[in-house]
């Protein structure tokens, strides 16, 4: 595809960089400081659905309050897409969508497959997913109702 060729996101949309760590609270408190930034934090038991199945996963994140664009600090989960790597790398960009799953198809057609998405259960509409783009590096694409749920009111 030619760099012309309109993808199926926008960069105007882009909120966050999310990177995977080994201690949340130690990397809380470290980017904490260094960056100036507060958090949200939270996590929940998840439906982690791939092409190998779906299981239940408690994950833990915390996202900074600063805006418009967001670090989000993820709990590694072994044996998952989030897994930690080297530190300080990235592991994903963050984009708002409107449809999650005409996104995900968008993105497969642009060569990035699904590696995984997030569901209330098994057949519910997904919350978000995550593709692998060409180069490595994961996008994750995140439906826009869930954006009250990870800013909540002040």
């Amino acid at each position: 595809m030619g760099e012309s060729e309109q993808g199926p996101l926008r960069h105007a949309d882009l909120f966050h960089t999310g990177i995977v760590v080994d201690d949340l609270a130690s990397a809380k408190a470290d980017l904490g400081d260094l960056l100036g930034a507060g958090w949200h934090t939270g996590g929940a038991d998840v439906r982690l659905i791939t092409d190998g199945g779906a299981r239940t996963v408690r994950t833990a994140y915390a996202l900074s309050r600063e805006g418009p664009h967001h670090v989000e600090l993820c709990q590694a989960i072994e044996g998952t897409l989030w897994t930690a790597t080297a530190p300080g790398r990235a592991h994903h960009l963050g984009y708002w969508v409107d449809d999650v799953a005409s996104a995900s198809a968008a993105m497969e057609r642009f060569g990035s497959p699904r590696i995984a998405s997030i569901a209330v259960t098994d057949d519910a509409p997904p919350l978000c997913a995550y593709h692998r783009t060409r180069s490595g590096l994961y996008v994750e694409i995140v439906g826009l109702a869930f954006k009250p749920l990870l800013f909540p009111a002040k």
